[in-house]
């Protein structure tokens, strides 16, 4: 079965078209696989996850602390920014 997607239809000014046939001669790309890359990263860009989001869901949890722990140690946990950033770190180096 094969999947329909819904059409669309957006005017160009010449200049923008221009430079899209020119990009799908170079590289093969056909217009529609293009216009829909383009509207998927635009969409990400406005509204996909935020940094905080992808942490929250790449990294697990910090771990419960029982009070007489807490109290023991004074060492700071690193905060989930930081931890995101050892993250990424840690996959650029695999």
């Amino acid at each position: 079965m094969t999947k329909t997607g819904t059409m669309v239809s957006v005017r160009l000014d010449p200049a923008l078209a221009a430079a899209l046939e020119r990009h799908c001669a170079q590289t093969g790309a056909t217009r529609s696989r293009v216009v829909q890359q383009s509207m998927a990263q635009y969409l990400v860009a406005q509204s996909g996850p935020t940094l905080g989001q992808l942490a929250e869901a790449l990294l697990p949890p910090l771990p419960k602390r029982s009070s007489r722990s807490a109290r023991a140690s004074r060492a700071v946990p690193p905060s989930r920014q930081q931890r995101f950033r050892d993250y990424v770190r840690d996959k650029r180096h695999r």
